[in-house]
């Protein structure tokens, strides 16, 4: 009757450590002005975990796409930056180790960024910024998921089995 009691606490000790302990690395949305708007993006590891937010410049209404992954101390990291113009507010060059150059399609880039942060704010555009989520090659507008105007806050965090739960998450 005893082994029977203690299977039965270490049967729920392990459920509970399942639920509630933190193990899968994701890409966290979360509004920082309403509670309970969170949107999760699990990472695979290594070139899988690649991410990106494109957007619409407000000033000379083109694409931009910057390219970031999750470093191994749940750092974002900025990979690579794409731009149509090198008008106000975008770069004219690279700095440092980067490579700056043209894509095929005629594009800016500027390649080997390693530029760290353990989180970055984005103010979801009221008007033409459209802010899109990339994820295994899917594209999220994040409008879809957070009101216009809205500042969410984008880091790489471990997630529980609840907090999976809890949350929005896009299937990559």
């Amino acid at each position: 009757m005893k082994w029977k009691r203690t299977a039965a606490f270490l049967a729920a000790g392990t459920l509970l450590l399942l639920l509630f302990v933190p193990f899968q690395r994701c890409v966290v949305l979360v509004s920082l002005k309403t509670e309970g708007d969170k949107v999760l993006a699990p990472l695979k590891s290594g070139e899988e975990s690649e991410f990106s937010i494109l957007y619409t410049h407000s000033i000379h209404l083109s694409d931009v796409r910057e390219v970031y992954k999750a470093d191994e101390y749940m750092n974002i990291v900025q990979t690579t930056l794409i731009y149509e113009d090198t008008a106000i507010g975008m770069p004219g060059g690279a700095t440092g180790e980067e490579v700056f150059g043209r894509t095929e399609d005629g594009r800016y880039k500027i390649s080997n960024m390693n530029r760290t942060f353990p989180f970055i704010d984005i103010s979801i555009g009221r008007v033409a910024a459209n802010h899109r989520f990339i994820y295994n090659e899917k594209v999220y507008k994040l409008a879809d998921y957070f009101k216009q105007g809205t500042l969410i806050r984008m880091s790489v965090q471990k997630q529980s089995l609840f907090q999976l739960w809890k949350g929005v998450i896009l299937d990559g």
